[in-house]
């Protein structure tokens, strides 16, 4: 994890200062709207057993494009998932995600991305208890009453569509890429429009 941390940190800052002379080198900017999947197909969504393959929680964020080369860009951008409520509004749920992506592009139309996120999680329970069944009884269960917050570092993968000043973009991010018995996938998809500076 410490390597994956330094192999981050290196991305995020080295690219950027080791390429960039000034704020003349930013070309462009971004702002994208769409939809984020947590845990894809890790949660159970009904009683048969589905599990989650899309789930719309609508997802905002702006972004810079940084030129590395012809065919290269550093993409640092933030992402903000909007707080997400439990049935009864008890739990409190925001994402919020720190990136930055190294894109290739592969045609005038077909961008690769790779990069790395820091993602924050923030929980906030408002307390209180429900009763859900359990088997063929119910049980009570308690809501936390605390503010929680976590941060993960994922690796991400996106392929991006692009239409004159707009993109479509299907962005994966990676939890715990190290540890198989814990990996998670999580995605997004994502309308941009893209600005000149």
């Amino acid at each position: 994890m410490k390597i994956f941390l330094c192999l981050t940190i290196t991305l995020f800052y080295s690219a950027a200062f080791a390429q960039i002379k000034g704020p003349e080198k930013i070309d462009g900017w971004q702002l994208h709207i769409g939809s984020h999947t947590q845990n894809y197909k890790e949660v159970q969504t009904d009683t048969s057993g589905e599990v989650n393959r899309f789930e719309f929680n609508p997802v905002l964020g702006a972004g810079l494009n940084i030129p590395l080369s012809d065919n290269w860009k550093l993409l640092p951008e933030f992402s903000w998932v909007l707080p997400e409520f439990n049935e009864d509004s008890r739990i409190i749920k925001n994402i919020f995600f720190f990136r930055a992506d190294l894109a290739y592009t592969l045609r005038d139309w077909l961008w690769l991305r790779a990069g790395t996120s820091f993602a924050i999680l923030n929980q906030h329970g408002r307390g209180g208890k429900t009763t859900l069944d359990n088997g063929t009884d119910t049980s009570e269960f308690y809501y936390p009453d605390e503010n929680h917050s976590s941060i993960n570092n994922t690796f991400d993968l996106g392929l991006e569509f692009l239409y004159n000043k707009w993109s479509f973009r299907l962005q994966t991010y990676t939890y715990q890429i190290f540890k198989e018995e814990s990996r998670q996938i999580s995605y997004s998809l994502f309308l941009t429009r893209y600005w000149d500076l």
